[in-house]
């Protein structure tokens, strides 16, 4: 797996996106100064989602010493599940009109369970073809944004944000009966920056969107690519409560080569989110 096998225009348009906003900067640093109006003008907000997952896709790779490995499909060469539905935990906190932290944790679990038609090699363990294998990847999600508000209005709201997505996955394989067990791992606390906007179309009813990107290569030890993209819809009531619906995409792309695991990880979701939110 290798990071150029992405196309540029998934990565590049997003930060252009975000560059050419921010030469906005300057003009509209001030615009919203000293307006008690502005959209969004709560201190906290927290939202709980059912996040249906219904487009999961990823290819794994366990390198030997020697750099020989096998790249595996989870989803078709080991059964494992493309569609679930979990929870997903979102928050903010503004410090004014100009600044706030976002939040946001989830975790997927997926399974699978398959007669093998093919040989695989997973960390020094041998499953042949007709042996059935029990397999499970853990994905979870920690991201922790600041954002920037150079454009905030009675009606939108522009930000460029900048933040950490700690990123885990571990990976547990085994016979049907628990024996020739592996279990492998890998996590990334990797840097993200990106451009959200939320626009009031009126007092109740609002659409929000955010776009987030990050390459990142140190050395030959860790390569990794990024890509999230969120546009949802959201009706308020009037006492502050909240519900809403959108759409998901993210995607990884990572090599690793260290102590604990060698390999790469290429990781696709899409999905639907419906959530109840409060702001206060």
């Amino acid at each position: 797996m290798n990071i150029a096998k992405w196309r540029v225009s998934q990565v590049i348009l997003p930060l252009l996106t975000i560059a050419l906003m921010s030469g906005l900067l300057a003009g509209n640093a001030n615009a919203a100064e000293g307006n008690k109006n502005l959209a969004f003008p709560e201190k906290f907000m927290i939202r709980l989602s059912s996040y249906g997952v219904n487009q999961a896709s990823t290819d794994i790779s366990v390198l030997s010493s020697a750099g020989v490995g096998t790249i595996i499909s989870f989803d078709e060469d080991l059964g494992g599940e493309d569609s679930l539905t979990l929870p997903r935990f979102d928050a903010y906190y503004r410090f004014n009109e100009r600044h706030r932290i976002d939040f946001s944790n989830f975790n997927i679990d997926r399974v699978g369970l398959k007669t093998l038609d093919i040989d695989i090699e997973l960390d020094g363990q041998m499953y042949s073809i007709n042996e059935t294998v029990k397999s499970e990847i853990k994905y979870s999600l920690f991201k922790l944004d600041y954002a920037y508000s150079f454009y905030h209005s009675p009606s939108v709201e522009l930000s460029l944000t900048a933040g950490l997505s700690f990123t885990q996955y571990d990976f547990n394989f085994s016979l049907d009966d628990g024996t020739r067990a592996s279990t492998n791992g890998a996590s990334a606390p990797l840097p993200m920056f990106g451009l959200r906007m939320g626009y009031a179309i009126n007092s109740n009813w609002s659409v929000h969107y955010i776009s987030e990107s990050f390459i990142l290569e140190i050395g030959n030890e860790f390569k990794g690519t990024l890509l999230n993209y969120e546009l949802n819809l959201e009706y308020k009531f009037d006492n502050k409560i909240a519900i809403g619906a959108g759409l998901v995409r993210s995607s990884t792309d990572l090599e690793v080569k260290d102590s604990d695991w060698t390999g790469g990880i290429v990781d696709s979701y899409r999905g639907i989110l419906i959530y109840g939110g409060y702001y206060f």
